[in-house]
């Protein structure tokens, strides 16, 4: 009983400081590999909070050891979860809010059995989402932060977590934490055959780049299918980017925790009435400050695959927005 209140204590601690500005993340633990336990709980009680699994990546030391044959983790997955009904409103008032619709939960394990048996698990904090995107509405951010506060809940009321992390940031996030860029194109006869040859084109160009397309939703079909109103975009679809050569020299070299950034989800969305495509997503420099990256030549790889990202977006005939 004593051992539960000092981690109820613990959490609301936690709660609260997850409140600050500068709290990038807050991961739960708990002792040796709980990924069966953790799987069933993203497939199944997430559901309480609203939420579901929209792209399941699971076990990725396996493709880094495959294509690498590096071993830096006992394991580590990719949950990108998204509550559809919680988050259309806040769409609908800030497309930006697609750099988080979906978000990833991520779960890890590392190889350090003497100092480190536990499973950690954990998101970027939503307060740190939210400054991200830049959204300064008080309301916009309250139904936010609720909303992941829900999920938070069952997790850890579920998982009974032992050990808690917060990462702090010790520096300011980039003046510039989204890149934003814009294509114009003539009005198609029929738009929606239009969007499948761009999404064709925009797949093939990465892949070109040796990029993958870890998951994809069509949120502006969801609603129609859901027969919910988001008549404010004549679509609006996420696309999650990942580059294994990328995530395999961070994730699996000493820094796991940083998948909480991984996947990119690059959100697209067409204006009603409009003919222009714009996209956006969370840059590197996100990462960089929100973990305290020091490493020199590592933090010039990163920022050069995250300069590449918008090369392949120009070379698709996207200009930087203003």
């Amino acid at each position: 009983m004593k051992l539960h209140n000092a981690v109820a204590s613990l959490f609301l601690a936690v709660g609260l400081s997850c409140a600050q500005s500068d709290v990038t993340a807050v991961f739960h633990a708990n002792k040796g590999n709980i990924e069966k336990a953790f799987d069933g709980i993203m497939k199944h009680d997430i559901k309480k909070a609203g939420f579901e699994i929209m792209k399941a990546n699971t076990h990725i030391e396996n493709f880094y050891y495959e294509k690498f044959k590096e071993r830096g983790v006992e394991m580590i997955s990719f949950y990108d979860i998204i509550d559809k009904k919680a988050i259309r409103p806040l769409l609908l008032k800030n497309p930006d809010f697609g750099a988080f619709t979906p978000f990833n939960f991520l779960v890890y394990k590392t190889l350090d059995k003497k100092n480190d048996d536990y499973t950690w698990y954990g998101h970027l904090a939503p307060e740190m989402m939210l400054d991200i995107i830049g959204e300064k509405d008080p309301a916009n951010r309250k139904v936010f932060t609720e909303m992941v506060a829900g999920l938070d809940k069952v997790v850890e009321e579920t998982l009974k977590p032992e050990k808690t992390h917060v990462y702090k940031r010790q520096h300011p996030l980039p003046e510039k934490t989204l890149t934003k860029l814009v294509k114009t194109f003539e009005k198609p006869d029929d738009l929606e055959e239009f969007i499948e040859d761009f999404v064709m084109e925009h797949d093939g160009a990465f892949t070109k780049h040796n990029f993958i397309i870890a998951g994809f939703i069509d949120l502006k079909f969801e609603y129609g299918d859901m027969d919910l109103e988001f008549d404010k975009y004549d679509a609006y679809w996420v696309s999650l980017l990942c580059h294994f050569e990328f995530s395999n020299s961070i994730f699996n070299r000493g820094m796991p925790q940083a998948g909480m950034f991984a996947p990119c989800s690059i959100y697209f969305y067409i204006p009603k009435d409009k003919n222009e495509i714009h996209v956006g997503y969370s840059g590197v420099n996100n990462w960089i400050s929100g973990l305290e990256f020091k490493d020199p030549k590592r933090i010039e790889y990163m920022r050069k695959i995250d300069a590449e990202v918008v090369e392949t977006f120009k070379e698709l005939g996207f200009k930087p927005e203003n």
